[in-house]
């Protein structure tokens, strides 16, 4: 159990205090070197872009400019490493991506920085998208969970609505459509409440053409023509990618319902969209064959005109290296041939698609052209159907486990949140223990502080009230001594006058009776005895008149205190001290406590001089003028210096004293010249008028 004081109080306050000072310290020291973090960001910024633009650096250039970035990053804690995945994606390099991936992996981790490890896996999801959906589903759920947790700024609100729709997308490619509206309409629900209408077109976009593959074109339309109202609040720089993303979609849904003759009106419009070959030239290739096959279907456009399309969209797909896309061409060019009755042509032409389809794992595609090969291809349809239906139940089969993992990922994934939000909640419930366990312990501590403080005030109080009892029984003692010395010399003063005196006198009047003798000699006797009895009546007379004054006047038992203590120092140290005091000014009209403290205080100068100084002489001087009080003590001894060197006891009290008489303390020493403590004390301190004085007279005793 604390044994609480009036000291230890003070000593942990001082402690509280010293450690919230030096915090605060800490704090703005953290903050001082803004220009360096700032250049650091900028080189950071300059690196991550040659990574990612550059593409004459080889693999091991790439790699060392990341490794000087992390430096970099971890030298300024921004914390922001999810920059090196991502620029390790943009590179192309898939080993670089998988090496810096993983290392940003773990040193999030183990910062426990929830944005930065959201986005890294993102990273990850995103790189595993098309070869491994379902560990890129396990990503995206790693990913959306951080970001969940993490404080995300306004600029950022928006990254787990755009996470959900890649969630989305993955189930779309895996036919999950049900799946993939549910997170769409969770983002879009997400999306709103953040106020991001810039992200709209982008989900309901995804919605409409999740509803296409729900073979539900009426939705599927209303979606894509909502999704047409938001492209004005997308980024300004996107907004034309968008509108010719939207104009495709939605003469695809009408291609798709075999309504040939508007889907031709809309390809047609978009194909004479200048910009469209510029922004997306794998678009532009798809609307040429489109166009074509719809209005060949409509009855708008020739064979030949069919053909001069697709060689022009074959050309620019092998220009761009795109040969997923040209499977489509070949079986659009196909059902054309199909329906002009050339079928030598058409399975030429199935067969191509299906060879592009199964060289880039167009498995839809694929599916399509050996569907269309056993209905034309009636020497091998039975092959062809069989092809068909092991690769259908094979894709299905896929699927379905595909799907089943993303259940299993995520339903482990809902049970850690949960987990999560049950910890959250214990941590809330902790938190709150811990906070009302602070205020009260703020609470006792101010309780017991303000008990402690007015513990120290009471005994100040006290040591005061004891103090001024001790001096007045100091000066009451005095007084008693001086009252007694004065009465005496009254009663000697008395008896010289009332009775040596009168004896005296009546010695005279005797011997003045001797003047009736007339012999000369009597006459001669008499003459000088009544000359020498005059004498001494008068001196008698003299001396009872000056005792008499004296002990009228008035005593000043401070000031003799003073001489007393001044008298008891000299006489037990052997060291001669002088003593000054302004005789006019009256000492014994001050306050109790500042007398003692007065007392005091020299009382503690002169112990130190005799103990420290090893001199010989010490004189002490009261002076005064019309607002200060100085006192001034000054030895010869050896000196000190005055701006070293610990404080003791003795110096500690006279520095106490002096601030509880609102004075101030001047001292003045050096080795070798001796030591003068100036001590001065404002009159209105003092609670009197001081004398108005034209001329001071001063005493010096030498004890």
């Amino acid at each position: 159990r604390l044994h609480y004081t009036p000291n230890t109080a003070m000593r942990l306050w001082k402690k509280v205090s010293l450690l919230v000072i030096g915090l605060s310290c800490l704090t703005f020291l953290a903050f001082v070197p803004i220009q360096e973090i700032n250049n650091d960001s900028d080189a950071i910024t300059e690196i991550l872009n040659k990574v990612r633009n550059d593409a004459s650096l080889s693999s091991e250039e790439r790699a060392q400019l990341l490794e000087q970035a992390i430096s970099l990053i971890q030298k300024a804690k921004t914390n922001n490493l999810e920059d090196i995945s991502f620029a390790a994606l943009r590179s192309g390099d898939s080993l670089l991506f998988r090496k810096f991936n993983g290392i940003v992996l773990k040193k999030t981790q183990a910062l426990e920085n929830s944005f930065s490890l959201g986005m890294t896996h993102w990273d990850l999801g995103d790189f595993l998208s098309d070869v491994k959906p379902d560990s890129a589903f396990y990503h995206y759920q790693k990913a959306y969970k951080a970001l969940s947790l993490a404080t995300l700024e306004e600029e950022s609100s928006h990254l787990p609505s755009s996470l959900l729709l890649n969630i989305a997308s993955l189930k779309d490619n895996i036919k999950d459509y049900v799946g993939a509206e549910k997170d769409v309409i969770m983002a879009i629900s997400s999306i709103k409440k953040n106020n991001r209408s810039d992200w709209l077109f982008r989900a309901y976009n995804q919605l409409g053409t999740i509803q296409n593959g729900l073979n539900k074109p009426e939705k599927a339309l209303e979606y894509h023509n909502k999704a047409k109202t938001y492209i004005q609040y997308a980024p300004v720089n996107r907004q034309e990618s968008y509108r010719l993303s939207n104009a495709n979609n939605l003469a695809s849904v009408h291609l798709r319902q075999k309504d040939f003759k508007t889907a031709y009106e809309l390809y047609s419009a978009l194909e004479d969209q200048n910009q469209l070959k510029t922004i997306n030239t794998r678009l532009y290739a798809k609307v040429i064959t489109s166009r074509a096959y719809s209005g060949y279907q409509s009855g708008q456009l020739t064979l030949e005109q069919v053909e001069d399309a697709v060689r022009q969209s074959d050309s620019i797909l092998d220009s761009i290296d795109y040969k997923y896309g040209q499977a489509r061409n070949y079986e659009y060019y196909a059902q054309v041939l199909v329906a002009e009755k050339d079928t030598t042509r058409a399975i030429a032409q199935v067969a191509k698609a299906a060879a592009l389809a199964e060289e880039t794992n167009n498995n839809d595609r694929l599916l399509s052209a050996l569907k269309l090969l056993s209905t034309i291809d009636r020497r091998n349809s039975t092959k062809h159907a069989q092809r068909y239906f092991i690769l259908n139940e094979h894709l299905q089969q896929k699927e379905r486990e595909i799907q089943d993992k993303f259940a299993r990922i995520r339903l482990e994934t809902d049970e850690i949140i949960e987990e999560n939000v049950s910890l959250a909640k214990d941590r809330q419930i902790f938190a709150g223990i811990a906070f009302a366990l602070l205020i009260g312990g703020i609470g006792v501590f101010i309780i017991i502080n303000q008990k402690v403080h007015n513990q120290r005030l009471k005994f100040k109080q006290k040591q005061q009230k004891s103090n001024q009892e001790i001096y007045n029984l100091l000066l009451s003692q005095q007084a008693m001594l001086e009252e007694g010395k004065k009465t005496e010399q009254k009663r000697i003063s008395q008896e010289l006058h009332d009775g040596i005196l009168g004896q005296l006198l009546g010695i005279r009047l005797f011997f003045s009776g001797l003047n009736e003798r007339t012999d000369e000699e009597a006459i001669t006797q008499r003459g000088e005895l009544l000359v020498k009895m005059q004498d001494v009546e008068e001196e008698i007379r003299t001396i009872s008149h000056e005792l008499n004054e004296a002990a009228y006047e008035k005593v000043d038992n401070f000031i003799l205190s003073i001489q007393q203590l001044i008298k008891d120092v000299g006489e037990a140290s052997q060291i001669s001290i002088g003593f000054d005091h302004d005789q006019k000014y009256s000492w014994n009209k001050l306050e109790g406590d500042l007398k003692i403290n007065i007392y005091r205080i020299l009382q503690e100068c002169l112990q130190n001089c005799v103990k420290h100084s090893k001199c010989k002489n010490i004189s002490v001087n009261f002076a005064t003028t019309e607002k200060m009080l100085n006192l001034n003590v000054k030895d010869d001894g050896v000196g000190f210096d005055s701006f070293k060197g610990k404080k003791g006891i003795g110096l500690r009290n006279i520095i106490s004293r002096t601030k509880e008489i609102n004075g101030h303390l001047d001292i003045k020493s050096s080795p070798g010249k001796g030591a003068l403590f100036q001590i001065t004390i404002p009159v209105q301190t003092l609670g009197i008028q001081p004398n108005t004085l034209k001329s001071k007279e001063k005493t010096t005793e030498i004890v």
